[in-house]
């Protein structure tokens, strides 16, 4: 993933094949990406993709769907006390029913769970 250019190489080892896209291009629903990609982490079984974003107006942490190429907001901090505020830490529990995230500045740490019950992916 590149910052400066907020753009995400998507590697097939298979064929020996890559693909760029720009981040955020094709964004499903509430919520904008409008700063750049920052921290990421696989979903257990790498259907999705999780990342934070780095600073700006909306620090918040954003999914990508791995067959469509479709992002989606999982939180974001709306108040404009999260402003210029970025968002750390995203990790999944071993079990992959938790999702963790924090917004660093005004010291936020959430728990996410699926009402579910069922694991993120």
């Amino acid at each position: 993933m590149s910052k400066e250019r907020k753009t995400m190489l998507i590697l097939d080892l298979e064929n020996l094949t890559y693909e760029s896209e720009t981040t955020g291009k094709k964004f499903y629903g509430e919520g904008s990406f409008a700063a750049q990609p920052d921290q990421s982490v696989l979903g257990p079984r790498h259907r999705h993709m999780y990342f934070t974003e780095d600073g700006g107006s909306s620090p918040g942490v954003y999914a990508r769907l791995g067959s469509t190429g479709v992002y989606y907001t999982m939180f974001q901090g709306m108040s404009s006390k999260y402003d210029g505020d970025e968002s750390v830490g995203v990790a999944l529990s071993p079990d992959g029913t938790k999702f963790y995230a924090g917004i660093q500045d005004a010291g936020v740490l959430f728990e996410f769970r699926r009402d579910d019950g069922l694991p993120f992916e």
